[in-house]
C-alpha cells in the first residue's frame, strides 16, 4: 500500500516556475563545470538539482523526477552547455523598451477571463438562495469590468510579442560558439525589474524560437 502511495506522488510530481529556474540553473552551471561530457548529464549534477528542489521547496524531488523533466524538455537542451557573448546587445535591446515601461506588467498581472471563475457553489437550502443570487449578479458586473480591461491589456500582450519575436529574430544567427546560457542571462535580467515568472516566459519564448534568428537585428 505504501508503495502504491508513493508512486502516485511520484506520477503527480508537478514543477512550478521558480523549480524550473533553479532546475536550468543549476545545469547550466553543470554544464560549465564540465560535468556533461556527453549528451547526458552525470549523476552528481542530476542529484544536485533534486537535493537543491527538494530543500528550496519543501518538495520531495528524486533524480527521475529531474531526468523525466529534461527528456520532456529537449527544447533547453541546447542552451545547457554553450555562453553567450551577445548579452550586453540582448540586454539593450531589452532595457531600451523597459525605459518605456511597457513591461511593467506581466502575464500574471493580466486578469484574462476564466470560464470557471465566477462559478459560485450552491448549498440548496432555501435561507441561501438569496445570497448565491447576490453573489452571481455581483460577480457577473466584476465579468463586464474585466472585459473591459481585458481589452486595454491585449495591446500590452501585442506589444510584448513582438518585442519577444524580435529577441528571438537576433537570437537565430548566434553560431553554436556563440550561443549563450540563454537561461541565465535572460535570468540576469532581474537587475532591470523583471520578476521571475515574466523572464521564465521569455526564456520559454526564446527557446521555442531558436530557429528564428535575424543576425541583422543586433546591430541595431
Amino acid at each position: 500500500m505504501g508503495k502504491g502511495n508513493k508512486e502516485g506522488t511520484s506520477k503527480q510530481f508537478r514543477w512550478t516556475k521558480p523549480m524550473e529556474h533553479l532546475f536550468l540553473e543549476i545545469l547550466a552551471e553543470e554544464a560549465q563545470k564540465g560535468n556533461k561530457p556527453s549528451n547526458t548529464f552525470k549523476a552528481v549534477s542530476i542529484s544536485r538539482v533534486a537535493e537543491a528542489i527538494s530543500e528550496r521547496f519543501q518538495v520531495q524531488c528524486d533524480a527521475k523526477h529531474v531526468k523525466n523533466h529534461l527528456r520532456a524538455h529537449k527544447k533547453y537542451e541546447p542552451f545547457l552547455n554553450k555562453s553567450i557573448d551577445h548579452y550586453d546587445e540582448m540586454a539593450l535591446v531589452v532595457g531600451k523598451y523597459m525605459e518605456t515601461g511597457n513591461f511593467a506588467k506581466t502575464f500574471a498581472d493580466i486578469d484574462l477571463d476564466d470560464g470557471n471563475q465566477d462559478s459560485v457553489p450552491i448549498d440548496y437550502n432555501n435561507e441561501e438562495t438569496e445570497e448565491v443570487r447576490t453573489k452571481v449578479s455581483s460577480s457577473d458586473t466584476s465579468k463586464r469590468k474585466r472585459k473591459n480591461a481585458q481589452e486595454n491589456d491585449n495591446e500590452q500582450i501585442k506589444f510584448v510579442g513582438e518585442q519577444l519575436g524580435k529577441i528571438a529574430n537576433a537570437l537565430e544567427q548566434f553560431t553554436a560558439d556563440k550561443t549563450p546560457h540563454l537561461y541565465e542571462k535572460v535570468m540576469s535580467i532581474e537587475v532591470e525589474g523583471f520578476d521571475d515568472d515574466f523572464l521564465c516566459s521569455v526564456f520559454d519564448y526564446l527557446v521555442s524560437h531558436e530557429s528564428e534568428v535575424d543576425d541583422h537585428f543586433l546591430n541595431h
